[in-house]
């Protein structure tokens, strides 16, 4: 990014030899298209975008919608970096500095996490409310910049996904529901995917992990705008509420699934739905993280099983490079489907009574 310096020192109105550059890691491995830049006391955070031509039908590159997107955010008063300086000619933001410390990263480093970060993922929760609300009342200023992205098509081929995955686990174990059983699940199943398939879909980021949530002090910021479209909110939740841990511990180490959602923290979130967005009642909403969630860690398992039986793809290596011990993380994952329960659920209850059978 060296060739960045001279056009930033111009905006700084400074000697280029005044600004330095750092390398930001992730984990094991070092970002390529962000770095630290020091001004004076000052550290920014400058990012160059690998994918430059249009990516929307309105013809803009994600630079533009990213740089658009946080304008609009921070104004309206989100936690969001605020825009510093950028050139569409060098595909090139600088951001305010946040801080380099996930959520993700966070949550690795605890021994027990969501207990010790309680009061830090109540204000998220608050965040991610107060922007998903600034999504929804400022959407015709939003437009130009959203993605064509399927949602329906997205989580319908994850539902067909996730009940390929409950059959596999029922024949993994040696146990494989019987006729009257796997019509049973079948009802059961179909029932749980309608619930989430009929729910509303919510404009906002379509860039959500663990990742994306930058720690400064005790402040949590939002990061990674370049593709906002229409989407489950429910998802949104589930995929920021999870920490992977991809590369952030050395290789012969495993990381863990980390789940930072309890009860009291989606009744939270359901009661302000329902406040705010819908007229449905909490449980309803509580229900469809609920099943998200579920939906979230059937995923990872087919994502492991996948990477398993076919360890020479290029996906399959990335993946057990970033997850680490596949057992391990296949153990972690089933765990997460059958221990957790975020609602009282009748449907997505039954099913996760169902996989915990297969091994018992």
């Amino acid at each position: 990014m060296e060739h960045l310096i001279k056009h930033i020192a111009a905006h700084f109105k400074t000697a280029a030899d005044t600004l330095k550059f750092e390398p930001i890691q992730h984990g094991v491995r070092q970002r390529h298209n962000v770095c630290v830049l020091k001004f004076d006391t000052e550290k920014y955070l400058l990012k160059q975008y690998d994918m430059t031509t249009p990516v929307v039908d309105a013809g803009h590159t994600p630079l533009q919608i990213e740089a658009a997107v946080l304008t609009l955010l921070h104004d309206k008063g989100c936690q969001v970096p605020q825009l510093i300086w950028k050139s569409e000619r060098l595909h090139a933001l600088l951001l305010e500095w946040c801080g380099e410390f996930t959520l993700d990263a966070l949550v690795q480093s605890h021994e027990k996490p969501a207990q010790s970060i309680t009061a830090l993922l109540y204000t998220v929760l608050r965040e991610l409310c107060k922007i998903e609300n600034c999504f929804t009342t400022h959407a015709a200023q939003f437009a130009p910049y959203v993605f064509r992205f399927n949602a329906q098509t997205t989580l319908r081929d994850l539902l067909e996904q996730g009940k390929k995955v409950v059959g596999y686990l029922s024949h993994l174990n040696n146990n494989p529901m019987s006729s009257a059983e796997t019509e049973r699940f079948t009802d059961t199943w179909n029932r749980f995917a309608n619930r989430l398939q009929q729910a509303p879909t919510t404009l906002g980021n379509l860039d959500n992990n663990a990742r994306n949530i930058v720690i400064r002090d005790v402040s949590p910021f939002f990061i990674d705008f370049a593709s906002i479209g229409w989407n489950w909110q429910a998802m949104r939740l589930v995929q920021l509420f999870n920490s992977i841990g991809a590369f952030l511990v050395p290789p012969l180490e495993t990381g863990n699934f980390v789940s930072l959602l309890d009860r009291e923290l989606v009744n939270t979130y359901a009661e302000w739905v329902s406040t705010h967005r819908e007229t449905c009642p909490p449980a309803e909403v509580a229900a469809r993280v609920d099943g998200h969630h579920l939906l979230f860690y059937l995923s990872v398992i087919h994502q492991l099983l996948q990477a398993t039986a076919q360890p020479e793809a290029t996906e399959s290596r990335v993946l057990l490079e970033a997850w680490g011990d596949a057992q391990a993380r296949f153990q972690s994952a089933l765990t997460h489907v059958t221990d957790i329960h975020l609602s009282d659920d009748l449907c997505t209850n039954r099913i996760r009574e169902m996989i915990g059978g297969f091994s018992a």
